[in-house]
Parts: C-alpha cells; sequence; structure tokens
C-alpha cells in the first residue's frame, strides 16, 4: 500500500483549513463481507469495535488487545452509552523507516442518540492540554453515518482523535512518527472492518 508522505506542517495545514464534519445520512455503510481472519475462525459483522483485530495496519504489526483501564477507558456522556466491555489495541512498527510509529485504540459498541452531540461532548471533555498546537478539528470518519475529530498535542506527543458512529464510540492516539503519514478515516475503516464510502 503506498502512504502518501507529507510534512506535519501539511498535515496540520490541512487539518486546520480544508476539513469539515461529515455526519453524514447514508445508512447503507457497512456492507463489507468479513471473512475469517488468517490462523482463526473467528469474525466479525463489519462496523464492530471487536475482535478479530487486522494483524497489520499500515506498516505496523499488532501487538496487544486488552480491556481498556484507568484513563483508557471512554466515559458515558449524555449522548452516548457504551453497550459492552471496551477493548484497547495497540500496533506498532519497531525497525526500519517507519520505527516508532504507534497508534492506540480504544472503543467498544455503544448506544448513540446523537452523533455530533455525542462528538462535541468527548471533545469539550477532553479539552485542550497544555502545548496542544491545535484545537479539536472534524476530519473525515472514512465512512459514513459517522463524525470524528482530531487534535495536535503538544511537540512529541503526537495526535488523538474520537470518532462516533451509529453504534460505536473510539479513541486513537498516533505517535508523532506516525500522525503525519496514517490517515485517520482509514484506520478507523480497518479497526472495524468497514467498506470505505467515496
Amino acid at each position: 500500500m503506498n502512504i502518501v508522505r507529507i510534512s506535519l506542517t501539511a498535515l496540520m495545514a490541512g487539518v486546520l483549513t480544508g476539513c469539515t464534519y461529515s455526519v453524514e445520512a447514508d445508512l447503507t455503510a457497512g456492507s463489507a463481507e468479513a471473512g475469517p481472519t488468517a490462523g482463526t475462525e473467528t469474525t466479525k459483522a463489519p462496523g464492530s469495535f471487536a475482535e478479530p483485530f487486522p494483524e497489520r495496519l499500515f506498516t505496523m504489526d499488532r501487538v496487544s488487545v486488552e480491556p481498556a483501564a484507568g484513563d483508557d477507558v471512554i466515559p458515558d456522556g449524555p449522548h452516548h452509552k457504551s453497550a459492552g466491555g471496551q477493548l484497547t489495541v495497540t500496533y506498532r512498527s519497531g525497525s526500519g523507516v517507519t520505527a516508532g510509529q504507534q497508534v492506540t485504540a480504544t472503543g467498544s459498541q455503544a448506544q448513540v442518540s446523537d452523533l455530533k452531540g455525542a462528538l462535541d461532548w468527548l471533545t469539550g471533555k477532553a479539552g485542550k492540554p497544555a502545548g496542544a498546537r491545535t484545537d479539536w478539528v472534524p476530519v473525515s470518519p472514512g465512512s459514513s453515518p459517522a463524525a470524528a475529530a482530531c487534535q495536535n498535542l503538544a511537540e512529541g506527543e503526537g495526535t488523538r482523535c474520537y470518532w462516533v458512529d451509529a453504534d460505536t464510540v473510539g479513541y486513537l492516539h498516533m505517535s508523532k512518527e506516525a500522525a503525519p503519514y496514517i490517515p485517520f478515516g482509514k484506520t478507523r475503516i480497518a479497526l472495524e472492518d468497514l467498506e470505505e464510502k467515496r
């Protein structure tokens, strides 16, 4: 897979100037077929944040899947409530030109009454930490209906994102090495086994 390499400055400029909320009413999303993952008979419904997760995500290998704990747990809000146990999955690249790239995602199936309301509540609760280079900026969720926003953290701390769709809430953190090269929408599509909508 070709990954377009762009500078962090270009990424930030694009995020800050060219992105709009993608809360769409396409209710046919998530129709990709789920096939067995290599080495296992387990399958999952497309659109679910559940095992099995892909063994590889772009250039990174899956290194762990575990129940979310402590600060990794996504809080319930007035427009969403977790409908099951939350999982945290971590991907990392340890060698070559992509060494240091890491993506950690936490999520669960959820009851969601208002996509934008839930996203606004989550990002408002998370706030803007000291040194953050941007506020929360709406980004493409990759497939609809969904809403997503990301924030560039302090220099060296990477980027974090929240997303909400009809039945899932999720949080993603990308290391500074990964953030300029890993597209959020394609990452969400891979984690939830969705079909990309153009």
